[in-house]
């Protein structure tokens, strides 16, 4: 549902409602920045800091959507080999389930950030529950189960502060449906292909009825109801993470 405009609109409320409510700051790296618009969201909170992504796809976009943004650069490259920071907030929307070496990739993180920095995650959750042929079609290689993430977060050096489910129940019973009427498309491709080009993928479509969907449906309060079911990480697909950094992060191991 990563194409689903109003999923989108969604994400980024929850992450001021973080940044409000915890105290977060800048400069920041939005690792695995995609379209920019979540650099756009945290230019306009006055914060200065980094775009970063490897694909040619986001970047394209990215650009024209930062071009003129004061205090925001914007970088192609692998996170596995930037260098940069002190960061205060690290933000990485639906990026670690596209990584094969997670642990090394929250290692990385850990380095760019001081004592006290903040790391804001979206992820997919319940691998045994929720997968579906979107994940094969955005380049996924896993979901996460919420407290085993809370122990991979905890060995690189970060207290999970706060881990809140972003779908249930609206946005989850409406991929189930959604990914019953729509077949899969064809899946080609390693999974990091997939990822490259998978900011361009618009899988929500489903012509009159997306539309109606996206336009017609009262919003403000579907999010309001999603809010009140924050803390059922138990239940919906998707869930967002906030982890505050608390000392020296262990090597990474193969």
């Amino acid at each position: 549902m990563a194409s689903f405009a109003p999923f989108k609109d969604h994400i980024l409320n929850e992450l001021d409602a973080l940044a409000d409510r915890y105290g977060l700051r800048g400069p920041f790296l939005d690792a695995g920045c995609g379209r920019g618009d979540v650099a756009m969201r945290l230019a306009r909170r006055g914060w200065d800091g980094v775009a970063l992504d490897m694909s040619d796809v986001a970047l394209d976009v990215a650009r024209q959507v930062l071009s003129g943004t004061p205090g925001v650069q914007v970088v192609q490259g692998d996170l596995a080999a930037f260098h940069g920071g002190p960061f205060q907030t690290v933000v990485m929307l639906d990026v670690l389930e596209h990584i094969e070496g997670d642990r090394q990739a929250l290692a990385v993180v850990a380095g760019l950030q001081p004592p006290g920095g903040h790391l804001v995650l979206t992820v997919p959750t319940h691998p045994n529950r929720e997968w579906r042929w979107d994940d094969d079609l955005y380049g996924h290689v896993r979901r996460y189960d919420p407290e085993a993430l809370r122990g991979l977060l905890a060995e690189v050096g970060y207290q999970t502060i706060q881990i809140w489910d972003i779908t249930f129940p609206v946005l989850w019973a409406m991929r189930r449906a959604y990914t019953v009427l729509k077949r899969s498309p064809p899946i080609t491709g390693t999974a990091r292909e997939r990822t490259r080009v998978s900011t361009g993928v618009r899988a929500w479509d489903l012509g009159f009825l997306s539309w109606g969907v996206t336009h017609c449906l009262p919003w403000g309060l579907l999010f309001a109801w999603m809010r009140r079911n924050r803390h059922r990480f138990d239940r919906g697909h998707e869930a967002i993470v906030l982890a505050r950094r608390i000392g020296e992060s262990r090597p990474a191991s193969d």
